[in-house]
Protein backbone atom coordinates (compact mmCIF):
# COMPACT_ATOMS: atom_id res chain seq x y z
CA UNK A 1 0.00 0.00 0.00
CA UNK A 2 3.00 2.71 0.49
CA UNK A 3 3.74 2.48 -3.21
CA UNK A 4 -0.09 3.34 -3.91
CA UNK A 5 0.35 6.25 -1.19
CA UNK A 6 3.62 7.61 -2.85
CA UNK A 7 2.51 7.54 -6.17
CA UNK A 8 -1.12 8.96 -5.52
CA UNK A 9 1.20 12.15 -3.40
CA UNK A 10 3.55 13.01 -5.45
CA UNK A 11 1.51 12.48 -8.61
CA UNK A 12 -1.18 15.38 -7.31
CA UNK A 13 1.82 17.70 -5.92
CA UNK A 14 3.41 17.49 -8.93
CA UNK A 15 0.14 18.55 -10.93
CA UNK A 16 -0.32 21.21 -8.08
CA UNK A 17 2.91 22.73 -8.97
CA UNK A 18 2.86 22.91 -12.95
CA UNK A 19 -0.61 24.89 -12.13
CA UNK A 20 1.14 27.10 -9.29
CA UNK A 21 0.36 30.08 -11.06
CA UNK A 22 -3.20 29.71 -10.76
CA UNK A 23 -3.09 29.85 -6.84
CA UNK A 24 -2.25 33.60 -7.62
CA UNK A 25 -5.59 36.34 -6.72
CA UNK A 26 -3.84 39.17 -8.59
CA UNK A 27 -4.01 36.71 -11.56
CA UNK A 28 -7.57 35.89 -11.75
CA UNK A 29 -10.51 37.05 -13.00
CA UNK A 30 -12.14 39.79 -11.48
CA UNK A 31 -15.16 37.27 -10.94
CA UNK A 32 -12.72 34.70 -9.67
CA UNK A 33 -10.29 36.24 -6.98
CA UNK A 34 -12.14 34.85 -4.16
CA UNK A 35 -12.27 31.71 -5.30
CA UNK A 36 -8.92 31.72 -5.63
CA UNK A 37 -7.98 32.74 -2.34
CA UNK A 38 -9.90 30.27 -0.81
CA UNK A 39 -7.98 27.56 -3.47
CA UNK A 40 -4.45 29.45 -2.38
CA UNK A 41 -5.64 28.96 1.39
CA UNK A 42 -6.13 25.27 0.98
CA UNK A 43 -3.03 24.61 -1.08
CA UNK A 44 -1.05 27.13 1.62
CA UNK A 45 -2.09 24.65 4.21
CA UNK A 46 -1.18 21.40 2.09
CA UNK A 47 2.22 22.69 2.27
CA UNK A 48 2.58 24.21 5.55
CA UNK A 49 1.92 21.04 7.27
CA UNK A 50 4.17 18.74 4.86
CA UNK A 51 6.73 21.81 6.39
CA UNK A 52 6.09 21.36 9.71
CA UNK A 53 6.57 17.36 8.91
CA UNK A 54 9.96 18.04 7.69
CA UNK A 55 11.13 20.65 10.15
CA UNK A 56 10.42 23.72 8.31
CA UNK A 57 12.05 22.09 4.64
CA UNK A 58 10.86 19.95 2.23
CA UNK A 59 12.12 16.56 0.43
CA UNK A 60 10.31 17.41 -2.74
CA UNK A 61 10.87 20.07 -4.96
CA UNK A 62 7.43 20.19 -5.80
CA UNK A 63 6.30 21.05 -2.75
CA UNK A 64 9.69 23.80 -2.75
CA UNK A 65 7.87 25.48 -5.59
CA UNK A 66 4.40 25.76 -3.93
CA UNK A 67 5.92 27.25 -0.83
CA UNK A 68 7.31 29.95 -2.91
CA UNK A 69 4.26 30.90 -4.67
CA UNK A 70 2.39 30.69 -1.50
CA UNK A 71 5.24 33.37 0.39
CA UNK A 72 5.20 35.38 -3.01
CA UNK A 73 1.18 36.10 -2.46
CA UNK A 74 1.49 36.84 1.14
CA UNK A 75 4.22 39.04 1.48
CA UNK A 76 2.17 41.51 -0.92
CA UNK A 77 0.45 44.45 1.40
CA UNK A 78 -2.55 43.85 -0.82
CA UNK A 79 -3.10 40.60 0.05
CA UNK A 80 -1.88 40.70 3.59
CA UNK A 81 -4.14 44.19 4.49
CA UNK A 82 -7.25 42.78 3.41
CA UNK A 83 -8.12 40.80 6.83
CA UNK A 84 -7.82 44.82 8.14
CA UNK A 85 -10.92 45.62 5.86
CA UNK A 86 -12.93 42.27 5.46
CA UNK A 87 -13.14 40.71 8.66
CA UNK A 88 -15.47 37.71 8.34
CA UNK A 89 -12.71 36.31 6.02
CA UNK A 90 -10.44 35.77 8.58
CA UNK A 91 -9.76 32.66 7.84
CA UNK A 92 -8.12 33.22 4.21
CA UNK A 93 -5.48 35.16 5.88
CA UNK A 94 -5.50 33.37 9.00
CA UNK A 95 -4.38 30.24 7.22
CA UNK A 96 -2.35 31.84 4.82
CA UNK A 97 0.09 33.02 8.09
CA UNK A 98 -0.38 29.92 9.58
CA UNK A 99 1.45 28.14 6.10
CA UNK A 100 4.18 30.79 6.85
CA UNK A 101 4.84 30.23 9.88
CA UNK A 102 5.07 26.25 10.17
CA UNK A 103 7.06 26.65 6.93
CA UNK A 104 9.66 28.67 9.49
CA UNK A 105 8.52 31.71 8.20
CA UNK A 106 7.02 34.05 10.92
CA UNK A 107 6.41 37.61 9.58
CA UNK A 108 5.17 39.85 12.60
CA UNK A 109 3.49 42.88 10.53
CA UNK A 110 1.28 39.80 9.50
CA UNK A 111 0.87 38.03 12.80
CA UNK A 112 -0.05 41.73 14.23
CA UNK A 113 -2.88 42.22 11.79
CA UNK A 114 -4.28 39.19 12.23
CA UNK A 115 -4.13 39.48 15.76
CA UNK A 116 -5.79 43.09 15.85
CA UNK A 117 -8.56 41.46 13.68
CA UNK A 118 -8.91 38.81 16.14
CA UNK A 119 -9.27 40.94 19.31
CA UNK A 120 -11.59 43.59 17.57
CA UNK A 121 -15.05 41.71 19.15
CA UNK A 122 -16.74 40.42 15.80
CA UNK A 123 -14.08 38.42 13.56
CA UNK A 124 -13.54 35.77 15.95
CA UNK A 125 -16.62 35.74 17.87
CA UNK A 126 -19.85 35.94 14.96
CA UNK A 127 -21.75 33.12 15.13
CA UNK A 128 -20.13 30.03 13.34
CA UNK A 129 -21.35 26.03 13.51
CA UNK A 130 -18.91 23.76 15.14
CA UNK A 131 -17.19 22.58 12.74
CA UNK A 132 -16.04 26.35 11.39
CA UNK A 133 -15.59 26.95 15.05
CA UNK A 134 -13.14 24.36 14.99
CA UNK A 135 -11.56 25.36 12.27
CA UNK A 136 -11.03 28.86 13.47
CA UNK A 137 -9.41 27.94 16.67
CA UNK A 138 -7.29 25.73 15.25
CA UNK A 139 -6.06 28.35 12.56
CA UNK A 140 -5.57 30.48 14.80
CA UNK A 141 -3.76 27.80 17.07
CA UNK A 142 -1.23 27.11 13.76
CA UNK A 143 -0.96 30.98 13.42
CA UNK A 144 -0.02 31.35 16.94
CA UNK A 145 -2.27 34.17 17.61
CA UNK A 146 -3.97 34.45 21.15
CA UNK A 147 -8.06 34.20 21.38
CA UNK A 148 -10.70 33.74 23.93
CA UNK A 149 -12.77 31.29 22.06
CA UNK A 150 -13.37 28.72 24.40
CA UNK A 151 -11.67 25.21 23.68
CA UNK A 152 -11.90 22.85 21.19
CA UNK A 153 -13.38 20.11 23.61
CA UNK A 154 -16.04 22.19 24.34
CA UNK A 155 -17.08 22.83 20.95
CA UNK A 156 -16.70 19.07 19.68
CA UNK A 157 -19.79 17.65 21.93
CA UNK A 158 -22.03 19.82 19.48
CA UNK A 159 -20.62 18.71 16.16
CA UNK A 160 -22.23 16.68 13.97
CA UNK A 161 -19.73 13.76 14.07
CA UNK A 162 -20.22 13.27 17.83
CA UNK A 163 -23.96 13.36 17.31
CA UNK A 164 -23.09 9.90 15.43
CA UNK A 165 -25.85 10.97 13.08
CA UNK A 166 -27.84 8.27 10.69
CA UNK A 167 -25.46 7.20 7.22
CA UNK A 168 -28.87 7.05 5.50
CA UNK A 169 -29.34 11.13 6.18
CA UNK A 170 -26.30 12.41 5.75
CA UNK A 171 -26.09 15.23 2.74
CA UNK A 172 -22.74 15.44 1.11
CA UNK A 173 -21.97 19.26 3.02
CA UNK A 174 -23.01 16.68 5.82
CA UNK A 175 -20.34 15.18 5.19
CA UNK A 176 -17.43 17.55 4.84
CA UNK A 177 -18.84 18.71 8.73
CA UNK A 178 -18.10 15.79 9.74
CA UNK A 179 -14.46 15.49 7.69
CA UNK A 180 -13.50 18.86 8.80
CA UNK A 181 -14.74 18.32 12.89
CA UNK A 182 -12.05 15.57 12.36
CA UNK A 183 -8.73 17.56 11.10
CA UNK A 184 -9.66 20.22 13.55
CA UNK A 185 -10.11 18.28 16.41
CA UNK A 186 -7.12 15.92 15.90
CA UNK A 187 -4.54 18.58 14.30
CA UNK A 188 -4.11 16.80 11.25
CA UNK A 189 -3.66 13.31 12.89
CA UNK A 190 -1.39 14.26 16.03
CA UNK A 191 -3.52 14.60 18.80
CA UNK A 192 -6.12 12.45 20.21
CA UNK A 193 -9.65 14.43 20.53
CA UNK A 194 -11.22 14.29 24.14
CA UNK A 195 -14.35 12.73 23.11
CA UNK A 196 -17.63 13.51 24.36
CA UNK A 197 -19.13 10.84 27.12
CA UNK A 198 -20.65 7.85 25.08
CA UNK A 199 -18.44 8.57 21.51
CA UNK A 200 -15.31 7.66 21.09
CA UNK A 201 -13.17 6.48 18.30
CA UNK A 202 -15.18 3.16 17.59
CA UNK A 203 -18.28 5.05 16.79
CA UNK A 204 -16.01 7.83 14.60
CA UNK A 205 -14.44 5.07 12.63
CA UNK A 206 -17.39 2.85 11.98
CA UNK A 207 -19.37 6.20 10.66
CA UNK A 208 -16.33 7.19 8.24
CA UNK A 209 -15.76 3.70 7.11
CA UNK A 210 -19.42 3.61 6.17
CA UNK A 211 -19.22 6.61 4.22
CA UNK A 212 -15.79 6.11 2.53
CA UNK A 213 -17.76 2.98 0.84
CA UNK A 214 -21.07 4.91 -0.24
CA UNK A 215 -18.75 7.56 -1.91
CA UNK A 216 -16.74 4.82 -3.65
CA UNK A 217 -19.55 3.40 -5.09
CA UNK A 218 -21.10 7.06 -5.82
CA UNK A 219 -17.32 7.57 -7.14
CA UNK A 220 -17.09 10.93 -5.51
CA UNK A 221 -12.97 11.37 -5.17
CA UNK A 222 -13.01 14.57 -3.02
CA UNK A 223 -15.08 12.84 -0.29
CA UNK A 224 -13.52 9.54 -0.70
CA UNK A 225 -9.83 11.32 0.14
CA UNK A 226 -11.60 13.07 2.82
CA UNK A 227 -12.56 10.22 4.48
CA UNK A 228 -9.06 8.73 3.94
CA UNK A 229 -7.51 11.70 5.69
CA UNK A 230 -9.86 11.65 8.31
CA UNK A 231 -9.65 7.29 9.14
CA UNK A 232 -5.54 8.47 9.05
CA UNK A 233 -5.53 11.11 11.72
CA UNK A 234 -7.76 9.16 13.53
CA UNK A 235 -5.18 6.47 13.52
CA UNK A 236 -6.20 3.61 11.23
CA UNK A 237 -3.81 3.72 8.96
CA UNK A 238 -3.96 -0.20 7.60
CA UNK A 239 -7.68 -1.37 7.17
CA UNK A 240 -9.66 -3.15 4.70
CA UNK A 241 -11.68 0.19 3.95
CA UNK A 242 -8.19 2.50 3.87
CA UNK A 243 -6.95 -0.36 1.06
CA UNK A 244 -10.10 0.11 -0.94
CA UNK A 245 -9.83 3.97 -0.65
CA UNK A 246 -6.20 4.09 -1.78
CA UNK A 247 -7.30 1.59 -4.87
CA UNK A 248 -10.25 4.11 -5.70
CA UNK A 249 -8.16 7.13 -5.68
CA UNK A 250 -5.27 5.51 -7.61
CA UNK A 251 -7.51 4.29 -10.00
CA UNK A 252 -9.03 7.70 -10.83
CA UNK A 253 -5.84 9.89 -10.53
CA UNK A 254 -4.83 10.55 -14.09
CA UNK A 255 -1.83 10.52 -15.57
CA UNK A 256 -0.94 14.34 -15.09
CA UNK A 257 -1.72 13.46 -10.98
CA UNK A 258 -5.09 15.31 -11.46
CA UNK A 259 -7.71 14.04 -9.64
CA UNK A 260 -10.86 15.18 -10.59
CA UNK A 261 -14.05 16.54 -8.37
CA UNK A 262 -17.73 15.48 -8.40
CA UNK A 263 -19.56 17.46 -10.69
CA UNK A 264 -21.39 20.79 -9.83
CA UNK A 265 -18.27 22.35 -8.00
CA UNK A 266 -18.39 24.98 -9.85
CA UNK A 267 -20.79 27.33 -8.87
CA UNK A 268 -22.81 28.90 -12.04
CA UNK A 269 -20.75 32.17 -12.26
CA UNK A 270 -17.34 30.30 -12.87
CA UNK A 271 -18.85 27.32 -14.93
CA UNK A 272 -17.56 29.69 -18.03
CA UNK A 273 -13.54 29.55 -19.04
CA UNK A 274 -10.43 28.27 -21.41
CA UNK A 275 -10.44 23.97 -21.09
CA UNK A 276 -7.36 24.27 -18.56
CA UNK A 277 -9.00 26.74 -16.45
CA UNK A 278 -12.09 24.06 -16.07
CA UNK A 279 -9.75 21.43 -15.32
CA UNK A 280 -7.63 23.09 -12.72
CA UNK A 281 -10.87 24.64 -11.35
CA UNK A 282 -12.91 21.59 -11.00
CA UNK A 283 -9.52 19.23 -9.71
CA UNK A 284 -7.35 21.97 -7.73
CA UNK A 285 -9.33 20.43 -4.46
CA UNK A 286 -9.77 16.96 -4.45
CA UNK A 287 -5.93 16.76 -6.39
CA UNK A 288 -4.68 18.63 -2.94
CA UNK A 289 -6.72 16.15 -0.22
CA UNK A 290 -5.36 13.41 -2.27
CA UNK A 291 -1.69 14.71 -1.62
CA UNK A 292 -2.52 15.27 2.05
CA UNK A 293 -3.86 11.45 2.16
CA UNK A 294 -0.25 10.70 1.00
CA UNK A 295 1.32 13.31 3.57
CA UNK A 296 -0.43 12.20 6.37
CA UNK A 297 0.44 8.40 5.94
CA UNK A 298 4.04 9.34 5.33
CA UNK A 299 4.17 12.28 8.63
CA UNK A 300 6.03 10.29 11.46
CA UNK A 301 4.03 12.69 13.92
CA UNK A 302 0.22 11.50 12.84
CA UNK A 303 -0.87 9.15 15.77
CA UNK A 304 -1.11 5.33 15.11
CA UNK A 305 -3.88 3.05 16.24
CA UNK A 306 -4.64 -0.29 15.48
CA UNK A 307 -8.44 -0.37 14.10
CA UNK A 308 -10.78 -0.62 16.39
CA UNK A 309 -13.47 -2.97 16.85
CA UNK A 310 -17.10 -1.78 15.84
CA UNK A 311 -19.30 -0.77 18.54
CA UNK A 312 -22.06 -3.36 19.44
CA UNK A 313 -25.53 -2.39 18.13
CA UNK A 314 -28.48 -2.61 20.68
CA UNK A 315 -29.12 -6.16 20.24
CA UNK A 316 -32.79 -7.84 19.01
CA UNK A 317 -34.93 -6.55 21.89
CA UNK A 318 -35.88 -3.74 19.76
CA UNK A 319 -36.60 -6.06 16.53
CA UNK A 320 -38.81 -8.30 18.99
CA UNK A 321 -41.05 -6.03 20.15
CA UNK A 322 -41.60 -4.23 16.55
CA UNK A 323 -42.19 -8.04 15.50
CA UNK A 324 -44.57 -8.93 18.13
CA UNK A 325 -46.41 -5.66 17.45
CA UNK A 326 -46.49 -5.92 14.07
CA UNK A 327 -47.84 -9.76 14.29
CA UNK A 328 -50.92 -8.23 16.02
CA UNK A 329 -51.85 -5.94 13.57
CA UNK A 330 -51.24 -8.40 10.59
CA UNK A 331 -53.59 -10.37 12.14
CA UNK A 332 -56.35 -8.35 12.61
CA UNK A 333 -55.66 -7.38 9.39
CA UNK A 334 -56.26 -10.52 7.81
CA UNK A 335 -59.70 -11.15 9.32
CA UNK A 336 -60.97 -8.37 7.01
CA UNK A 337 -59.06 -8.93 4.26
CA UNK A 338 -60.04 -10.79 0.99
CA UNK A 339 -58.23 -14.31 0.50
CA UNK A 340 -55.05 -13.10 -1.59
CA UNK A 341 -54.16 -10.34 1.17
CA UNK A 342 -54.89 -13.41 3.87
CA UNK A 343 -52.43 -15.40 2.82
CA UNK A 344 -49.99 -12.56 2.57
CA UNK A 345 -50.58 -11.16 6.06
CA UNK A 346 -51.00 -14.68 7.41
CA UNK A 347 -47.11 -15.37 5.59
CA UNK A 348 -45.80 -12.75 6.98
CA UNK A 349 -46.87 -12.77 10.54
CA UNK A 350 -46.00 -16.37 10.32
CA UNK A 351 -42.79 -15.61 9.60
CA UNK A 352 -42.59 -13.18 12.30
CA UNK A 353 -44.05 -15.95 14.88
CA UNK A 354 -41.37 -18.37 13.85
CA UNK A 355 -38.33 -15.60 14.47
CA UNK A 356 -39.54 -14.74 17.85
CA UNK A 357 -39.88 -18.80 18.60
CA UNK A 358 -43.88 -18.12 19.19
CA UNK A 359 -45.47 -20.12 16.22
CA UNK A 360 -48.86 -19.72 18.40
CA UNK A 361 -48.76 -15.84 18.03
CA UNK A 362 -50.63 -17.03 14.25
CA UNK A 363 -52.30 -19.06 15.21
CA UNK A 364 -55.34 -17.24 14.88
CA UNK A 365 -54.44 -16.10 11.65
CA UNK A 366 -53.96 -19.19 10.25
CA UNK A 367 -56.99 -20.83 11.82
CA UNK A 368 -59.34 -18.24 9.85
CA UNK A 369 -56.99 -18.84 7.05
CA UNK A 370 -57.76 -22.55 6.58
CA UNK A 371 -61.09 -22.15 7.41
CA UNK A 372 -61.64 -20.00 4.16
CA UNK A 373 -59.63 -21.73 1.93
CA UNK A 374 -61.24 -24.89 2.83
CA UNK A 375 -64.54 -23.77 3.03
CA UNK A 376 -65.19 -23.34 -0.23
CA UNK A 377 -65.00 -19.44 0.18
CA UNK A 378 -61.36 -19.70 -1.93
CA UNK A 379 -61.67 -20.42 -5.55
CA UNK A 380 -59.87 -23.67 -6.53
CA UNK A 381 -56.47 -23.35 -7.56
CA UNK A 382 -56.63 -19.91 -5.40
CA UNK A 383 -52.83 -20.99 -3.31
CA UNK A 384 -50.61 -21.32 -6.92
CA UNK A 385 -51.63 -17.46 -7.21
CA UNK A 386 -49.86 -16.51 -4.55
CA UNK A 387 -46.46 -15.71 -3.71
CA UNK A 388 -43.96 -18.71 -2.65
CA UNK A 389 -42.68 -17.34 0.20
CA UNK A 390 -46.12 -15.97 1.63
CA UNK A 391 -47.35 -19.89 1.14
CA UNK A 392 -44.08 -21.51 2.13
CA UNK A 393 -44.66 -19.22 5.78
CA UNK A 394 -48.05 -20.71 5.76
CA UNK A 395 -47.32 -23.70 5.78
CA UNK A 396 -44.40 -23.56 7.93
CA UNK A 397 -47.20 -21.80 10.75
CA UNK A 398 -49.38 -24.18 10.65
CA UNK A 399 -47.40 -27.48 11.10
CA UNK A 400 -45.51 -25.66 13.76
CA UNK A 401 -49.28 -24.93 15.52
CA UNK A 402 -50.62 -28.46 14.84
CA UNK A 403 -53.11 -27.28 12.42
CA UNK A 404 -53.48 -28.79 8.60
CA UNK A 405 -54.76 -27.16 5.42
CA UNK A 406 -56.28 -29.96 2.72
CA UNK A 407 -56.46 -27.55 0.06
CA UNK A 408 -52.67 -26.34 0.80
CA UNK A 409 -51.35 -29.95 1.63
CA UNK A 410 -52.53 -31.00 -1.64
CA UNK A 411 -51.33 -27.72 -3.53
CA UNK A 412 -47.65 -28.71 -2.31
CA UNK A 413 -47.82 -31.88 -2.91
CA UNK A 414 -48.65 -31.40 -6.37
CA UNK A 415 -46.03 -29.05 -6.95
CA UNK A 416 -43.76 -30.81 -5.80
CA UNK A 417 -44.87 -33.45 -7.89
CA UNK A 418 -44.38 -31.39 -10.98
CA UNK A 419 -40.94 -30.25 -9.85
CA UNK A 420 -39.51 -33.58 -9.86
CA UNK A 421 -40.23 -34.06 -13.41
CA UNK A 422 -37.96 -31.06 -14.49
CA UNK A 423 -34.68 -31.59 -16.15
CA UNK A 424 -33.58 -28.24 -15.14
CA UNK A 425 -34.70 -25.53 -12.98
CA UNK A 426 -34.96 -21.73 -13.71
CA UNK A 427 -32.64 -20.25 -10.32
CA UNK A 428 -35.48 -18.08 -9.78
CA UNK A 429 -37.34 -21.41 -8.12
CA UNK A 430 -34.31 -22.06 -6.26
CA UNK A 431 -35.86 -20.80 -2.96
CA UNK A 432 -39.32 -22.47 -3.72
CA UNK A 433 -37.19 -25.84 -4.37
CA UNK A 434 -36.02 -25.25 -0.79
CA UNK A 435 -38.53 -24.79 0.85
CA UNK A 436 -40.25 -27.64 -0.29
CA UNK A 437 -37.48 -29.61 0.80
CA UNK A 438 -37.79 -28.23 4.37
CA UNK A 439 -41.87 -28.77 4.37
CA UNK A 440 -41.04 -32.33 3.86
CA UNK A 441 -42.25 -32.74 0.00
CA UNK A 442 -39.17 -32.92 -1.29
CA UNK A 443 -36.31 -35.14 -0.28
CA UNK A 444 -33.09 -33.61 0.08
CA UNK A 445 -31.81 -35.57 -3.38
CA UNK A 446 -34.69 -34.59 -4.90
CA UNK A 447 -34.05 -31.02 -3.94
CA UNK A 448 -30.27 -31.20 -4.92
CA UNK A 449 -31.02 -32.91 -8.57
CA UNK A 450 -33.06 -30.30 -8.92
CA UNK A 451 -30.83 -27.60 -7.84
CA UNK A 452 -27.51 -28.45 -9.20
CA UNK A 453 -28.24 -26.58 -12.27
CA UNK A 454 -29.18 -23.41 -10.31
CA UNK A 455 -26.72 -20.81 -9.76
CA UNK A 456 -27.73 -17.91 -7.53
CA UNK A 457 -24.70 -15.85 -9.87
CA UNK A 458 -27.02 -15.53 -12.44
CA UNK A 459 -29.59 -12.99 -10.63
CA UNK A 460 -26.65 -10.28 -10.42
CA UNK A 461 -27.42 -8.36 -13.36
CA UNK A 462 -25.74 -5.10 -13.14
CA UNK A 463 -28.63 -3.08 -14.86
CA UNK A 464 -31.01 -4.73 -12.45
CA UNK A 465 -32.25 -2.44 -9.89
CA UNK A 466 -30.74 -3.20 -6.42
CA UNK A 467 -33.99 -3.84 -4.40
CA UNK A 468 -35.24 -6.38 -7.18
CA UNK A 469 -31.63 -7.94 -6.93
CA UNK A 470 -32.13 -8.39 -2.77
CA UNK A 471 -35.51 -9.90 -3.10
CA UNK A 472 -34.33 -12.23 -5.34
CA UNK A 473 -31.18 -13.59 -3.52
CA UNK A 474 -33.24 -13.42 -0.19
CA UNK A 475 -35.81 -15.46 -2.05
CA UNK A 476 -33.38 -17.96 -3.24
CA UNK A 477 -31.36 -18.29 0.10
CA UNK A 478 -34.32 -18.05 2.64
CA UNK A 479 -32.63 -16.36 5.08
CA UNK A 480 -29.49 -18.46 5.10
CA UNK A 481 -26.59 -16.60 3.80
CA UNK A 482 -24.63 -20.28 3.98
CA UNK A 483 -26.94 -21.08 0.89
CA UNK A 484 -25.08 -18.36 -1.58
CA UNK A 485 -22.15 -20.34 -1.31
CA UNK A 486 -18.75 -18.45 -2.72
CA UNK A 487 -16.89 -16.63 -0.32
CA UNK A 488 -17.47 -13.15 1.40
CA UNK A 489 -15.18 -11.18 -1.16
CA UNK A 490 -16.99 -12.66 -4.23
CA UNK A 491 -20.42 -11.07 -2.63
CA UNK A 492 -18.63 -7.59 -1.70
CA UNK A 493 -20.05 -5.67 -4.98
CA UNK A 494 -23.24 -6.29 -4.80
CA UNK A 495 -23.67 -5.71 -0.74
CA UNK A 496 -22.29 -2.32 -1.69
CA UNK A 497 -24.65 -1.79 -4.40
CA UNK A 498 -27.68 -2.27 -1.61
CA UNK A 499 -25.60 -0.13 0.55
CA UNK A 500 -25.41 2.51 -2.45
CA UNK A 501 -29.49 2.27 -2.81
CA UNK A 502 -30.56 2.65 0.75
CA UNK A 503 -30.19 6.33 1.14
CA UNK A 504 -32.05 6.61 -1.87
CA UNK A 505 -34.95 4.54 -1.18
CA UNK A 506 -34.89 5.84 2.64
CA UNK A 507 -35.36 9.66 1.37
CA UNK A 508 -37.52 8.59 -0.97
CA UNK A 509 -40.13 6.53 1.61
CA UNK A 510 -39.84 3.38 -0.48
CA UNK A 511 -40.27 0.98 2.58
CA UNK A 512 -40.82 -2.17 0.65
CA UNK A 513 -37.44 -1.51 -0.93
CA UNK A 514 -35.85 -0.37 1.93
CA UNK A 515 -36.74 -3.92 3.78
CA UNK A 516 -35.90 -5.43 0.47
CA UNK A 517 -31.98 -3.89 0.80
CA UNK A 518 -31.54 -5.13 3.96
CA UNK A 519 -33.08 -8.44 3.85
CA UNK A 520 -30.99 -8.71 0.71
CA UNK A 521 -27.49 -7.29 3.20
CA UNK A 522 -28.47 -9.60 5.36
CA UNK A 523 -28.66 -12.91 3.86
CA UNK A 524 -25.08 -11.37 2.19
CA UNK A 525 -23.57 -11.47 5.47
CA UNK A 526 -24.30 -7.80 6.35
CA UNK A 527 -26.44 -8.07 9.25
CA UNK A 528 -24.12 -6.67 11.97
CA UNK A 529 -22.69 -3.41 9.19
CA UNK A 530 -23.37 0.00 10.06
CA UNK A 531 -25.18 0.87 7.34
CA UNK A 532 -27.54 -2.03 8.21
CA UNK A 533 -28.15 -1.41 11.24
CA UNK A 534 -29.20 2.17 10.69
CA UNK A 535 -31.45 0.74 8.02
CA UNK A 536 -33.62 -1.00 10.57
CA UNK A 537 -33.26 1.85 13.33
CA UNK A 538 -34.99 3.81 9.94
CA UNK A 539 -37.52 1.17 9.53
CA UNK A 540 -38.10 0.66 13.29
CA UNK A 541 -39.15 4.25 13.50
CA UNK A 542 -41.69 4.17 10.80
CA UNK A 543 -43.44 1.79 12.76
CA UNK A 544 -47.09 3.15 14.71
CA UNK A 545 -48.26 2.31 18.24
CA UNK A 546 -50.80 0.43 16.24
CA UNK A 547 -48.02 -2.22 14.88
CA UNK A 548 -48.33 -1.46 11.50
CA UNK A 549 -45.51 0.41 9.21
CA UNK A 550 -45.96 3.55 7.30
CA UNK A 551 -46.75 6.77 7.02
CA UNK A 552 -48.48 6.81 3.58
CA UNK A 553 -49.19 10.88 4.28
CA UNK A 554 -52.30 10.83 2.08
CA UNK A 555 -56.37 11.25 3.58
CA UNK A 556 -58.41 8.23 1.51
CA UNK A 557 -58.76 5.57 3.81
CA UNK A 558 -58.32 3.07 1.42
CA UNK A 559 -55.22 4.22 -0.01
CA UNK A 560 -53.59 4.36 3.13
CA UNK A 561 -54.80 0.95 4.20
CA UNK A 562 -53.45 -0.44 1.26
CA UNK A 563 -50.08 1.08 1.58
CA UNK A 564 -49.31 -0.17 5.25
CA UNK A 565 -50.39 -3.44 4.54
CA UNK A 566 -47.90 -3.52 1.80
CA UNK A 567 -45.09 -1.83 3.78
CA UNK A 568 -45.80 -4.15 7.12
CA UNK A 569 -45.77 -7.23 5.57
CA UNK A 570 -42.49 -5.97 3.59
CA UNK A 571 -40.75 -4.68 7.14
CA UNK A 572 -41.93 -7.88 9.06
CA UNK A 573 -40.31 -10.14 6.89
CA UNK A 574 -36.67 -8.21 6.99
CA UNK A 575 -37.07 -7.37 10.28
CA UNK A 576 -37.68 -11.11 11.49
CA UNK A 577 -35.15 -12.27 9.07
CA UNK A 578 -32.33 -9.86 10.58
CA UNK A 579 -33.45 -10.62 14.01
CA UNK A 580 -32.49 -14.63 13.37
CA UNK A 581 -29.10 -13.65 12.09
CA UNK A 582 -28.54 -11.19 15.07
CA UNK A 583 -25.80 -12.36 17.95
CA UNK A 584 -27.83 -11.99 21.23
Amino acid sequence: MADTWRTVEYGAVSWLAAHRTRFDPDAADEGRVLFVRKALVEVALLVGLRARAESGSFDDADYQLLFEQVTAVAARASYRELVARDERALLLYAGTYASQRLCGRPDREFEHLIGQVVSGRYAACFERVPFRQLDLMHTLELAGIHHAAPAADAVLPFSLLCADPSVLKLSDGDVYAITHTVFYATDFGRRIPRWPTGFGLPQAVELLEALSLLYRRRENADLVAELLCCLLCLGIRDSPETERAWAFLADVQEPSGRVAGPDGVLPPELENGDREYRAWATGYHTTIVAALAGHLARDPAVIRWPRPSPPRPAGKGRLEAAIRRAIAWLTDDALEAPFDGAVAAAGAASRGARSVGEPQLAARTLTRLVQRADGGSAQPGAWGQQGVDAVAECARGLSACGLACDSLDRFLTDTAGTLTGLAALPTTAAGGVRRLQDLGRLTRRQADSLLVSTDPTSLLVENQAPAITAAALAQYADGQPLRLGGDAFAWRPVAERFVAALPTACRSYRLEEVAALLQGLGVLGWADHRFTHDGVDFLLRQQHPTGAFGYPARDDHQERATAQRIWTRSCVVALSCLHDLYDE
